[in-house]
This record gives structure tokens, sequence and C-alpha cells, in this order.
């Protein structure tokens, strides 16, 4: 049951916002899923921290890191569906950067997703979707440009950013910054779990908690490609997927562990490509807009 919908309204902080919740469903059918017709990869900013062993606990500290930032546009009919909106646009080109946590890691942006979404003939407005893969700040830094479009976002990360529970001064930090950056989204759908945005198995959210209490993956099906998975923030290097090796930011270990093994899982059930966000050597090889995966 792919799209079994029960909806409950309940307003939010204004009379303006309430939030649609939806109940999870089923991961698709390999063998019956919908497609999309175009995945883009834009670029959507660039950082470097001054301690690899945040990311990597008990091995690199001190040595410094550079990841990258991606966001995805994913093309389906009448539809277009941006999987994260990456580095907040004022940082573009601004010399200093930005940061969620200043003491450690800032940002750089290159190019700002409205120019980048206009050199395919988009605007802003014509997003018709926002999927969250959770509420750092350097994946939501953006969620306003789009006011019009239905904001999707794990409901276990919803009230956690409003929640008191940080484990730690850093991630107290990063609730604080994405209630900020979040603001009040005039169409916002909490999501309980797996959800198949559009009913056919072609885009998939995949609860992949650990990194922070609702963090999700994406499951994409191209005719050409075939399916690919987005990583968000389960996994932000190659070697960390290879050795189950957790980030201290992490929420919970054990279930950043368990999120691993399910995308695992998932790479083998649906012989999908997994591309992870952070890993600089990894993104820097995938094709970039205006080119497209179909």
């Amino acid at each position: 049951m792919t799209r079994a919908l029960k909806f409950v309204f309940a307003c939010g902080l204004s009379l303006l916002a309430c939030a649609t919740t939806v109940a999870s469903g089923e991961l698709p059918d390999p063998n019956s899923a919908g497609f999309v017709e175009k995945l883009y990869r834009l670029d959507c900013g660039r950082s470097l921290a001054n301690d690899e062993s945040v990311w990597t606990p008990g091995e690199n500290q001190g040595r410094s890191i550079e990841f990258s930032s991606t966001c995805w546009l994913a093309k389906r009919g009448k539809d277009w569906l941006i999987w994260d909106t990456g580095v907040p646009e004022a940082t573009f080109k601004d010399p200093k950067g930005w940061s969620t946590l200043p003491k450690l890691i800032v940002y750089h942006l290159d190019k700002t997703l409205t120019d980048q979404l206009a050199e395919i003939g988009l605007k802003p407005a014509d997003v018709t979707h926002v999927a969250i893969s959770h509420t750092h700040g350097d994946h939501i830094g953006n969620v306003g440009l789009f006011p019009d479009a239905r904001v999707l976002i794990q409901r276990a990360e919803h009230e956690w950013i409003y929640g008191d529970n940080a484990p730690n001064e850093n991630v107290k930090q990063l609730m604080a910054l994405a209630r900020k950056l979040m603001g009040n989204p005039r169409h916002i759908q909490l999501v309980d779990g797996d959800f198949d945005v559009f009913g056919d198995g072609s885009v998939t959210l995949v609860s992949t908690p650990g990194h922070t209490p609702g963090s999700q993956s994406m499951l994409v099906r191209l005719k050409q490609s075939g399916f690919i998975i987005l990583s968000g923030d389960v996994v932000h290097l190659e070697e960390n997927f290879a050795k189950n090796r957790v980030p201290s930011l992490n929420t919970d270990k054990e279930a950043s562990i368990a999120s691993m093994e399910r995308i695992r899982q998932m790479i083998k059930r649906y012989q999908a490509k997994f591309f992870i966000n952070h890993d600089k050597s990894e993104s820097s090889g995938l094709k970039l807009l205006p080119a497209f995966y179909d």
C-alpha cells in the first residue's frame, strides 16, 4: 500500500501554517515502480572543517577536511521536487563564508540555487515539492525561496528541533539554527517513516534516523540510470560507510549504524547507485546541472 494516506490537520505556530501528517507506506516494488524523467545535481555549497575527527571519531584529529554540499532536482511530469536547499543564498561570494558551528566549519557558496534553476529555464516558484533530508543549516538554508511548495519532512525531525534533548552544545546550536532557517512554511507535510511522494514509486522518502532523529534519504527511479539513492547525511564519507563509522555530531549511534545497513540492503535489492552528499571526491565526479541523469 504505497499511498495509504491519513490526513490530520494540525495548526502550527501561526494560523497560516498548518501541517498535513502522512502515514508511512512500503518501499516500492523494483519491477513496477514509476520513473522520474530527469535528475539534476545542483551545487549547494562547499565547506572546510578544521577537525575531521568530528566525522571520523578516533582518527584524523586536528586535520582539516573539505566537504561538498549537494542538492538534487527531480522532474516528474509537471512536478519539480528539490531535495535539500543548501547553504543560504546570502552567502554567495561572501569571502568570510557562513557557518552552522563557527568554531568548527565554514561554508562558501559559488552558485545560487536561483541562478542554477534559471540555467534550465525555471524559477523557484516552479518547484512544487521541497524534500528535506534533515534540518542542519547547510540542508535547509533556502527553504524560504519556495513559499508555495509542499515541504516534506519527517515528523520526528520537526518535533526534535523544537525539543530540548540536545546531547551536547554543538547539537543544541544546530537545533536553534534549524528553527530559524525553517521558519514557518505554509504547506508543510509531516511524514511518519517511508513515503511514496507521487504514489507510483518513482520518488520515495526513506527513513534513516541516526544523524538526527528524523533524518531521511531518498530513492529515485530513472529509465536509463535505474535506481539512485540520495544519502542525505546517513553517511558523510565512503570510508565511513565501509567502516560503520559514526560522526560525533550524530544523535544516535546505534540508529546510525542500523540506517547504514538499511541502505546497504536497498542497494542490493534495487541494484542502486548510492550518491553520498558530502563526499567531495565522489560528488565532483557526478554530473552537474545543466547535465542530468535520465
